[in-house]
């Protein structure tokens, strides 16, 4: 072969076998014959230069292609101008020279789609293939092509007419003599050639014995490298059983400590004890900083403790970790309920119906912060879900009773509390505001039969002797409330509204001081509360103190300025300090905030006679008369004011007055 062979290979895909097949081909042509950067490159030269020189006389390029040359390291190295692999495949394409692909165990011809530009031509080449295996094999092949590719013939002996292999020491010898003698110089030059052949069919002999025997080594080689590869193998696989136990044995160790927390922080949690329940799940989240359940354990045992900030971060991990944890999101609902923040709570209950659509509870809880939000009708359909889903449970019925009676309509309230002691003869809250709407409905025998019936099964609920005492009031039985009012006292002697309406039976029965000592408590209660600063303003009026009155009545309107009754109330004493034109201010922005009160308009009348301004006064009278038809004192009023301007029609509303109430007009 006149030229160079120059073998292309990448060192992290197939060096070995470029090393195999390096040594083969020094054997077949001389190492002259041969570049390999490795061997070839002299110490200080330009690689890249000295690469493009290599090329320029060279016949043949071997591509060694192992199964990894596409994808080693970096799938795009080909594409890179560094590539030096790719640099020399391109310029023997370039060049002409002839590429043949070496494909080494079971290696593919890469798609011309997978190579650069310059590099494509190479999908075309005819490949070679060479495995292991089969090494000498495949390497003879190879040889033989590439010879027949550049046109050299394999080397020959010269003669072969004649096969001497028979002959055998003496016997050979003796025939050369006896040739030499016949056939003299000729023969001898004959007999010298077939000796010759000899000795070149031996020297063949030993090379194929010296690739056998190199066969064999790479053979024993391969073996040993092979049972090396398994022992390590067996090290590595021991070594990470030994781990694998090792870990297992402390995974379960650390799960077992785990349960232990957590059935320990249940076990405190039921009785009661929340620092030592918390103090449990603290241990568990240590040794297992991903469990949602214990996050959730603490989170319920801060929120027991009223602690709703951490309840809530401990929610918010538990969610974090599990974001299908329904439970999570409903206490943390909850707990958002707990603080007021009821929009929150409720988008919390929507995402815990929508993981769990059959959440009897988060239903029931919804509807209560929408309830608190004033949305009765959606609290109502909330609750009639929750009924559907357990029909004999009773909450979601006194739920909706609540909302029905938040609007008023209280036949429906009456009829879902009739269905929630029906399903809880015990419901202590169910009689207590059935009771209430009876109330409303004026149905004051049945309120306090209510009220009873609560007391008998609780006998310190201080709401059910509260309520009690106002239906006692209502029904003018004013010792029997002032009994009840004064049990829920002592029960609860931090109870506000029930001071003020013991105070509000005081000054009905005349007991003023009573009555004023009553809301002053009240007020020390509650200082923000401005029912008793009206109610003690009102007392005031009565005892002729109409200063401190006036001053009630205008902390009652600072503390709640849409409380209409507290500027009707001063209009009405600044009326009887004879300041007409506050009176008819403060009686006028009473109407204002609420437009239906007959009691300011009747009043403002009154003011407005008092400064002769009749005619106002009768427009006034007669609005409180449209507003209440059976508003006797507006009638007498109307009728007094009319008479004064000569209007003999007055005649007729006195009479009415006297019809409605025999105490007026007399």
């Amino acid at each position: 072969m006149g030229g160079k062979i120059f073998i292309n290979y990448r060192r992290d895909d197939s060096i070995g076998t470029a090393g195999r097949l390096h040594d083969r081909l020094v054997q077949a042509f001389g190492r002259d014959k041969l570049f390999m950067d490795v061997d070839n490159i002299p110490v200080g030269v330009d690689f890249e230069a000295h690469l493009n020189d290599q090329l320029a006389v060279c016949d043949v390029m071997l591509v060694v292609i192992g199964p990894n040359w596409l994808d080693a390291k970096d799938k795009r190295r080909l594409h890179r101008s560094d590539d030096f692999v790719a640099i020399e495949i391109g310029a023997a394409l370039a060049r002409d020279i002839r590429v043949i692909p070496v494909l080494v165990d079971g290696a593919r011809i890469p798609k011309a789609s997978e190579l650069p530009d310059a590099l494509k031509p190479l999908a075309r080449r005819q490949a070679a293939w060479m495995r292991n295996a089969h090494f000498g094999q495949d390497v003879e092949t190879l040889l033989a092509r590439m010879r027949q590719a550049v046109g050299e013939k394999p080397p020959r002996p010269g003669w072969q007419l004649i096969e001497l292999r028979s002959l055998r020491g003496k016997a050979m010898a003796a025939a050369a003599v006896a040739l030499l003698l016949l056939f003299g110089w000729g023969g001898y030059a004959f007999v010298r050639y077939i000796a010759e052949q000899k000795t070149v069919e031996a020297a063949e002999q030993q090379r194929l014995a010296a690739v056998k025997a190199e066969q064999e080594r790479q053979v024993r080689a391969a073996r040993e490298e092979e049972a090396r590869r398994k022992q390590d193998e067996a090290e590595r696989q021991r070594l990470s059983a030994l781990k694998q136990e090792e870990d297992r044995k402390r995974a379960e160790d650390a799960q077992s400590r785990f349960s232990d927390a957590i059935k320990q922080g249940e076990a405190a949690f039921n009785t009661g004890d929340l620092d030592r329940s918390i103090a449990n799940f603290s241990e568990a989240i240590r040794l297992n900083p991903k469990s949602a359940l214990a996050f959730y354990d603490r989170g319920e045992s801060y929120r027991k403790k009223s602690d709703f900030d951490r309840a809530i971060a401990d929610y918010t991990e538990s969610i974090r970790l599990d974001p299908k944890y329904a439970s999570a999101f409903y206490y943390r609902g909850l707990t958002y309920q707990n603080k007021g923040d009821f929009d929150r709570a409720i988008a919390d209950y929507d995402e815990a119906i929508r993981l769990d659509p059959k959440h009897r509870n988060a239903f029931i809880n919804r509807g209560i912060a929408y309830r608190a939000k004033g949305d009765f009708d959606r609290a109502i359909a909330d609750y009639g879900e929750a009924i559907r889903l357990d029909p004999k449970y009773a909450p979601p019925f006194f739920n909706r009773g609540l909302s029905y009676q938040s609007k008023g309509d209280f036949e429906r309230a009456i009829a879902d509390y009739d269905a929630a002691i029906r399903l809880d003869p015990k419901h202590t809250n169910a009689f207590i505001n059935r009771g209430i709407a009876y109330r409303a409905k004026s149905d004051f025998d049945r309120a306090i039969a209510d009220y009873g019936e609560a007391i008998q099964l609780d006998p310190k609920n201080t709401n059910a002797y509260y309520n009690r005492g106002n239906a006692y009031r209502a029904k003018g039985d004013a010792d029997r409330a002032l009994a009840d009012y004064t049990e829920a006292v002592r029960l609860d002697p931090k109870y506000t509204k029930a001071y003020a309406f013991r105070g509000n039976v005081y000054a009905t029965k005349g007991n003023n001081d009573r009555a004023i000592a009553d809301y002053t408590e009240a007020i020390r209660l509650d200082p923000k509360y401005s029912y008793a600063y009206n109610s003690r303003g009102l007392t005031y009026r009565v005892k002729g103190d109409t200063d401190r009155a006036i001053a009630d009545f205008s902390e009652a309107i600072r503390l709640d300025p849409k409380g209409a009754a507290a500027y009707s109330d001063r209009g009405v004493a600044y009326y009887v300090k004879g300041d007409f034109d506050r009176a008819i201010a403060d009686h006028s922005e009473a109407i204002r905030v609420e437009p239906k009160y007959a009691y300011a308009y009747n009043n403002r009348g009154n003011a407005y006679r008092k400064k002769d301004d009749l005619n106002r006064a009768i427009a006034d009278y007669t609005e409180a008369i449209r507003l209440n038809p059976k508003y006797a004192l507006a009638f007498c009023n109307r009728g007094l004011a009319k008479l004064k301007i000569g209007d003999r029609t007055g005649n007729s509303d006195i009479e009415k007055a006297k019809e409605l109430d025999t105490s007026i007009c007399r």
